[in-house]
């Protein structure tokens, strides 16, 4: 396909306004981290209770979001946050999480999961438990609504094995869209940009999490709080055949794990969930029999 000169600069010119408006979410790094506003019966509700979080590498950035967010509001012993280790004991509460599975296997993190609550637990059943994926379990490749119904199959069985615990749902963390001059061209061309297939993917898997649990009212939606700036906006990239959510560029250092910024963002919205869920139920009661 040939292009005159007049076509080329306005691909070009294209290609530039869409890097700057990228750009653009950079100077949200110089605001204001804003924190949860958590009641006291909301506090008081979430003091003592048990939240066993799975994960892998997002999964320690939304940890250590929470540990500074809680330190900034003078609350840092609210949770005792622990990592799980072999042979080490396990605290009767607080935020206990573990690394589970191997990345870009999601049957193993499923199994593991299990395994944890099953027998490296003990005889300590967490109040909440969650498990979530990493956003390179989900490839250009994947059957999403495979992976969704065996997802959906491991919770219920786990649910009904656990009454006890509540079992709260998770969407799957995003990457940014590369917003490079050389990607943004090459969309304009009609050409593949490496990873848009992908977070494509995962926004379609989002959806389907979205459909099944947004309703029960125990969806932590991970992609959602990733892919929405300070004030409430989503944060959308146009492509040929859609509007995608994606990592927000300022909530990132390396377009695909949290950044300091990012860390307490996501982690004082999963403790403003944690808080209404917790306060929904008469006394705090969070136990699966309710």
């Amino acid at each position: 396909m040939k292009y005159g000169r007049s076509s080329i600069a306005k691909v070009v010119l294209g290609a530039i306004f869409l890097l700057l408006g990228a750009c653009g979410d950079d100077s949200m790094k110089q605001q204001t981290i804003p924190l949860p506003t958590l009641s006291p019966e909301q506090v008081k509700a979430l003091s003592g209770k048990t939240f066993y979080f799975a994960h892998q590498s997002v999964g320690y950035n939304i940890v250590d979001g929470v540990e500074k967010v809680l330190a900034r509001m003078g609350l840092p012993g609210l949770f005792t946050v622990k990592e799980l280790k072999p042979g080490e004991p396990v605290p009767p509460a607080g935020l206990l999480h573990s690394a589970i599975g191997s990345n870009g296997d999601p049957g193993s993190k499923m199994m593991e999961f299990q395994a944890f609550l099953e027998n490296r637990l003990g005889d300590s059943h967490p109040d909440m438990a969650m498990l979530k994926f990493c956003y390179v379990d989900i490839g250009k490749e994947t059957d999403v609504a495979a992976l969704a119904d065996e997802y959906a199959g491991t919770m219920s069985r786990l649910q009904a094995e656990f009454p006890q615990t509540v079992f709260l749902y998770s969407t799957v963390p995003l990457r940014i869209f590369d917003s490079g001059f050389k990607a943004s061209l090459k969309r304009l061309l009609g050409m593949e940009v490496w990873g848009d297939e992908a977070n494509i993917k995962r926004n379609e898997y989002n959806e389907i999490i979205r459909k099944k649990y947004a309703v029960s009212g125990h969806l932590a939606d991970v992609a959602d709080w990733e892919s929405r700036f300070p004030d409430g906006r989503e944060y959308r990239i146009k492509l040929v055949g859609g509007e995608y959510a994606a990592l927000i560029p300022a909530y990132t250092d390396d377009g695909k794990h949290l950044n300091a910024y990012g860390q307490q963002v996501v982690a004082g919205r999963l403790l403003t969930f944690l808080a209404r869920l917790v306060t929904e139920r008469p006394g705090g009661d969070v136990s699966g029999n309710n």
